[in-house]
């Protein structure tokens, strides 16, 4: 059995044009000219300073490129990126036709990146439906609306859990500009290539990858009650991080924030009082 859901979180945009792979090579943090027809990667789209913007998934259909990001932010990103296409042969367009989809098999265990997976294939069926089989083992579907699952609030809400569990986040509106690619886990899930030259904000993660320079990190924080993205992560009263992602349990939530690593061990709270239990964290205790 499988729990299945469309998911609206997700939008879909669009990249056409002779350019299109090399433009988005240089804006984004992998390595997107080397990513092969039938293939996907996770990037980020980030500032100068090296925050990230977007995350998102790049698929190579061959004649074009998918971004798979926040629907939240899908005009944001596509007018941004706009400014800097000058000459360059290359096009974007918001699909509202497409959605996004994910599949999980019943009792499928969370699985955390051991190594960067800087790409992977997908299959791509005659009516168009794109189904990627993800690092941590859920299944997403790209494709008209028509094509895909209905929603289901359950299925969705087990899809958000998974990808909690397993330190994939996803930034939306709330939390964008709040974060290097590190704190975000890109670098240990795949999301950024450290040789593929340059791009916005790549000195800045450089920097901090090999200087050690980053001193927050994912963690999965459990919540007696309701949470939300862009909700104040505290502690002792003092700001200690963000919620960037969260889902419901029996109990209350799970939720995948950016924490301080002084605060890995600390009492937590929410912006109202509220406390959060950790759980798990996604960087080493040397660290910490």
């Amino acid at each position: 059995m499988r729990q299945t859901s469309r998911l609206p979180f997700f939008g879909v945009i669009r990249v056409c044009g002779d350019d299109r792979a090399s433009f988005l090579h240089g804006q984004l943090s992998n390595h997107i000219e080397g990513l092969g027809k039938g293939n996907a990667c996770y990037a980020t789209y980030n500032t100068p300073k090296g925050r990230v913007i977007a995350n998102m998934l790049v698929i190579n259909r061959g004649d074009d490129l998918l971004m798979i990001a926040a629907q939240d932010l899908a005009a944001a990103l596509v007018k941004k990126l706009k400014m800097y296409v000058l000459r360059a042969k290359v096009t974007f367009d918001i699909l509202e036709d497409y959605a996004v989809a994910g599949s999980l098999e019943d009792g499928l265990p969370p699985k955390a990146a051991s190594e960067p997976t800087l790409s992977f294939p997908f299959d791509y069926s005659d009516n168009g439906l794109i189904t990627c089989k993800l690092p941590h083992g859920g299944i997403l579907s790209v494709g008209q609306t028509g094509l895909l699952p209905d929603y289901d609030a359950a299925a969705e809400n087990a899809w958000q859990l998974h990808e909690i569990l397993s330190g994939y986040p996803w930034i939306s509106e709330s939390g964008k500009e709040s974060c290097v690619a590190q704190m975000l886990n890109q670098h240990t899930i795949g999301g950024v290539h450290f040789k593929k030259g340059c791009y916005p904000g790549q000195e800045i993660i450089a920097r901090a990858q090999y200087r050690g320079q980053v001193k927050r990190g994912l963690a999965v924080l459990a919540g007696d009650s309701l949470e939300a993205a862009g909700i104040a992560v505290q502690q002792d009263g003092a700001e200690a991080g963000i919620i960037i992602n969260t889902a419901n349990t029996a109990e209350g939530s799970l939720n995948l924030a950016v924490i301080k690593h002084s605060a890995a061990s600390a009492p937590l709270t929410d912006a109202d009082g509220n406390p959060l239990h950790q759980r798990q964290i996604f960087f080493t205790a040397e660290k910490a």
